[in-house]
């Protein structure tokens, strides 16, 4: 990690090869996280609704099961976020550009963090959380491909990316 106190192109050569490991490690989580929740039913509008409020029975999922969704999801995406935070900003891009990047992984995570809560709350919404579930899923794999594509050591003219 002394690559992020002392970006040197020497430690961003050294570095490249365990950062792009990484990258491909979150990059695996986030697809398991989408293939976990399009399997469950994540990605049907109907299914969403019918998962979270139930058939009217009183078969809604309890509220202890709504934060222990949340608790999951911000571990994972607050990992990767913090990760590709630091990462970033030693990658060959213009700062406007890497803000840009980690500024929409961080709301369409914070969005689909929130998403079940609303879908409660408003007594349907699915989409809404569908929604979410690929905002989050295409920022942070936008975010992880771009990270991984423009780190390392500067190119011989020199240019930033972006």
């Amino acid at each position: 990690m002394r690559f992020l106190v002392d970006p040197s192109e020497a430690r961003l050569a050294r570095a490249k090869a365990p950062v792009r490991a990484f990258l491909a490690f979150a990059a695996l989580a986030v697809a398991a996280l989408l293939l976990q929740r399009a399997t469950g039913g994540g990605l049907s509008a109907a299914e969403v609704d019918l998962h979270y409020l139930g058939t009217g029975e009183g078969d809604a999922l309890p509220k202890a099961a709504l934060w222990e969704e949340l608790h999951a999801g911000a571990f994972l995406y607050g990992f990767v976020l913090f990760m590709l935070g630091s990462i970033l900003g030693v990658c060959r891009l213009r700062p406007a550009l890497r803000t840009a990047l980690f500024a929409a992984a961080l709301t369409a995570a914070l969005a689909d963090l929130g998403a079940p809560f609303l879908v409660v709350a408003l007594g349907g919404g699915g989409a809404l959380r569908v929604a979410t579930t690929l905002a989050a899923t295409l920022a942070l794999a936008a975010a992880i491909a771009v990270t991984f594509a423009t780190f390392g050591p500067a190119p011989a003219n020199g240019k930033a990316n972006g």
